[in-house]
């Protein structure tokens, strides 16, 4: 009779122990999906003449003229545009990179990246890289077909951005001395891109609650 009951009660708790794993995984997806939406400033440290100390450059958007009215993520109303590095020695005046992680809608379902590429109006486009220069660029959804949305991440130390599990980034010096951002996903953009300057770079996820997400482990 006693190792009945304990049958049965054995048999009862299974619902419980049941629902307390399902609540468990909930929220741990409840978790990443949190830390997916923490904004983040991009920047980079070189030196832009392999000389002088190596100095921070924010990632910046310039001149972004948009149209209102439009779908913050999915406006292809815009001319893809270039991700600039805002250098202490070549400075450009353009609007902070702060964006996050968000689902790109594919089949593969890709983590894709967005941004706010102006304050007013405020408007958010796809971060990618092209697919035949590696120039990282923003857009609306159409510009990014054919070309590389992502998965985009984070390193194990979740301090550096990285594009399809790698960190292959340079920074590339334009005719006029700007610098923008390439994934060199092939590691020859040195000679591809010469004579211009290609210096290799790390995109550091400078986080806007003011901790590193590794305060936020599941």
């Amino acid at each position: 009779m006693a190792l009945s009951t304990l049958g049965l009660l054995t048999v009862g708790a299974i619902p419980t122990v049941i629902g307390v794993a399902e609540a468990i995984d909930a929220q741990k997806k409840q978790n990443a999906q949190a830390k997916e939406r923490i904004k983040f400033h991009l920047t980079a440290k070189f030196s832009h003449d392999g000389d002088a100390p190596p100095q921070t450059a924010y990632v910046v958007f310039k001149d972004n003229k948009v149209t209102p009215g439009t779908h913050p993520i999915h406006s292809a109303k815009l001319t893809p545009r270039k991700l600039y590095l805002d250098h202490p020695a070549s400075p450009i005046e353009g609007f902070r990179f702060n964006g996050f992680y968000f689902g790109y809608p594919c089949p593969e379902e890709h983590q894709g990246l967005v941004s706010p590429i102006a304050a007013d109006p405020p408007m958010l486009n796809w971060i990618y890289a092209d697919k035949d220069t590696g120039l990282l660029r923003h857009g609306g959804r159409k510009d990014t077909a054919g070309h590389v949305i992502g998965p985009w991440s984070w390193t194990e130390d979740e301090e550096f951005l990285v594009l399809e599990g790698e960190k292959y980034f340079v920074a590339v010096q334009n005719d006029d001395g700007s610098w923008c951002v390439h994934y060199d996903k092939n590691g020859d953009l040195d000679e591809v891109m010469a004579p211009r300057d290609v210096v290799e770079i790390e995109l550091h996820r400078e986080l806007q609650l003011g901790v590193s997400s590794r305060m936020t482990r599941d």
